[in-house]
């Protein structure tokens, strides 16, 4: 069963309940284009949203490029001064795993 929301994404997770999701894809453009999908404001209501031991999957690009290795680690300090419990680089994915 899925319901389309449409909306801007940082208005749109606020209107979601507490705990109500087990995992949730970020795939946001790039951070020129849509910084506060980056902010720690952000990421606190993707972490409210998500249940206890979900996890959250973040995309961010190239890890191996100048921007895209900056971004990463500002991405994994803000989950996890937002209360994110084990936050992992996946360079693999291009992205990074995190743990409610």
């Amino acid at each position: 069963n899925i319901e389309q929301k449409m909306g801007d994404s940082f208005d749109v997770v606020q209107t979601f309940q507490d705990g109500q999701f087990q995992r949730i894809l970020h795939d946001p453009p790039m951070f020129s284009h849509a910084g506060q999908l980056y902010s720690a404001a952000f990421y606190t209501h993707l972490h409210r949203i998500l249940a206890p031991k979900g996890s959250l999957f973040h995309y961010i690009g190239n890890p191996d490029s100048h921007s895209g290795a900056r971004t990463t680690r500002g991405v994994i300090e803000r989950l996890k001064a937002v209360g994110f419990r084990r936050v992992v680089r996946r360079p693999q994915a291009f992205g990074v795993v995190a743990v409610r």
